[in-house]
């Protein structure tokens, strides 16, 4: 009896200290869960941060490669458009869709369009340069700047994932400014930098300006558009020298694109 008293005593004693281990148990847990939550809550608020901080560096990094390939884009970039502009009028961007479409002969077209020596010079250092930068994803190529938003980058070659982390990306399929063809541009619109954030504030009649080794080129927008992701019709090539800007749409989300379209009005032979 006496043993079996003390068993029982026990028993009594030892189950109140395993309840409370249990419970210490189930805290433990719930303190993980808890502090895991807040972990990937920090996570997630950090990422765009952290997708900023790199993309600053990167342009950072990509400028001073540029700005030492081409000394001529290390100044100030309004300087470089405050005179000496060529003008390129709606006419002659008309006359060169329509010569490409009669015979697709870019040079022909580039000289009957254009008036002058410096026109025919855009168009031969536009395909020299077209040469260099085909298959260099990656590489600095120029400065876009959007004056209404307050908007310089540098521009990279290639539009694929990587390339637009680094900044905005030039769609290799498409020709360079002075190819009389469409130069279509992507960039990130939250993360990376979010080059495009404000591109849903440009209006027609807003100037885009497009800056590389050999030309200093100036747009005036056309018109805006929102389409569907796979509408890229709206990118496609009409024979005018123009610029899109495509991105995606609304903020924070990849439902739609937002298409920014400019026509060329002005351009000012660079370097020699």
């Amino acid at each position: 009896m006496f043993s079996r008293g003390r068993n029982n005593t026990v028993a009594e004693e030892t189950a109140p200290i395993e309840g409370k281990s249990a419970a210490r148990r189930k805290g433990a847990w719930r303190r993980r869960i808890a502090n895991l939550l807040i972990l990937a809550g920090l996570a997630v608020l950090l990422y765009p941060v952290g997708t900023w901080v790199y993309t600053w560096y990167e342009q950072a990094e990509l400028e001073k490669e540029l700005n030492q390939a081409h000394p001529d884009l290390a100044g100030d970039s309004e300087e470089l458009f405050a005179d000496g502009m060529v003008t390129f009028t709606r006419d002659l961007n008309e006359d060169l869709a329509s010569l490409r479409a009669e015979r697709a002969d870019l040079r022909q077209a580039a000289e009957v369009a254009r008036d002058g020596a410096e026109a025919q010079q855009l168009f031969e250092r536009a395909k020299e340069f077209a040469k260099e930068v085909r298959d260099q994803g990656g590489l600095p190529i120029g400065k876009l700047i959007v004056p209404s938003i307050g908007l310089e980058s540098v521009l990279i070659q290639g539009a694929d994932t990587s390339d637009l982390r680094e900044g905005p990306g030039h769609w290799p399929e498409t020709p360079l400014p002075g190819l009389g063809g469409n130069f279509v541009v992507s960039g990130h619109r939250t993360t990376y930098g979010a080059p495009f954030f404000k591109l849903d504030k440009v209006v027609e009649g807003d100037e885009i300006q497009v800056l590389m080794p050999y030309v200093a080129a100036q747009y005036r927008v056309t018109r805006t558009m929102i389409v569907a992701p796979d509408e890229v019709e709206v990118v496609s090539q009409r024979g005018l020298e123009e610029i899109s800007l495509a991105t995606c749409h609304p903020i924070y989300s990849a439902r739609q694109r937002l298409v920014v379209q400019a026509e060329l009005v002005g351009f000012k032979l660079l370097g020699s």
